[in-house]
């Protein structure tokens, strides 16, 4: 029987490209760069960094401060520019960030009396601006407990990430489910510990098996598909 639902954020519950276009914006505005220029290096940057913690090369006990360090390297430029840039970028983030779906998704497992968490990963700007945008958009009202990387020190696809929810709710990873939308990240990350997992591939074609444990959907709605799924319920449509 699933307990918990573990969400990661971006691109899970929140569209991570309004963010991005906002900090490209703002740091191209402090470093004197145009914005297209400082996408271009925002992105390098996360790819940089995403290899990195896939190799096990990132350091989990600074996972904020070791990605605005290496992006403020790609401009030559100090840590206090990204910083600075990320908070202005928070700001100008609307509703259009929403991912379709998600806080109705969200309200429904809280309505089932479900626990729900976000576990997620952080890059250039801190969890706590996560939270807030969160917070801002109505999300937080059914979202139990939020487990950011640089707050409890580790980054997916760790399994001390994933456990942390786990542990403070008091769930066996058999009675939990991780969803998210990165294959490595995410799915492999959560399946590892024993968790069930749910991969949103917006190229899927419906919502398919892909491991023992594991579910490959196209959106956030067929999640609710999984749970039901997996508790052995017939399936029903999912919007």
């Amino acid at each position: 029987m699933i307990r918990l639902v573990s969400f990661d954020v971006w691109n899970t519950l929140l569209d991570i490209n309004p963010m991005l276009d906002s900090m490209a914006m703002e740091l191209g505005d402090l470093l004197g760069v145009c914005p297209v220029d400082a996408m271009e290096g925002i992105t390098l940057a996360r790819e940089m960094i995403k290899g990195m913690r896939a190799r096990g090369e990132g350091n989990p006990r600074r996972p904020l401060e070791e990605s605005q360090e290496l992006l403020a390297g790609l401009f030559g430029a100090g840590v206090e520019a990204v910083r600075r840039a990320a908070a202005r970028a928070v700001l100008g983030v609307g509703s259009e960030a929403v991912i379709p779906g998600a806080e109705e998704t969200l309200a429904e497992l809280k309505g089932r009396g479900l626990i729900v968490t976000a576990t997620g990963n952080v890059m250039f700007w801190p969890g706590s601006y996560t939270r807030l945008l969160l917070e801002r958009f109505g999300l937080m009202r059914y979202i139990d407990e939020t487990f950011f990387a640089d707050e409890v020190q580790a980054f997916k696809p760790l399994p001390q990430i994933f456990m942390k929810p786990l542990k403070a709710f008091d769930v066996r990873p058999e009675e939990a489910i991780h969803v998210g939308d990165t294959l490595a990240e995410d799915f492999e990350g959560a399946l590892r510990v024993g968790m069930w997992a749910v991969w949103i591939n917006p190229e899927a074609e419906g919502v398919k098996r892909i491991d023992e444990r594991g579910f490959e959907v196209p959106d956030i709605w067929a999640v609710l598909e999984v749970l039901d799924r997996v508790a052995g319920k017939p399936a029903q449509s999912s919007q």
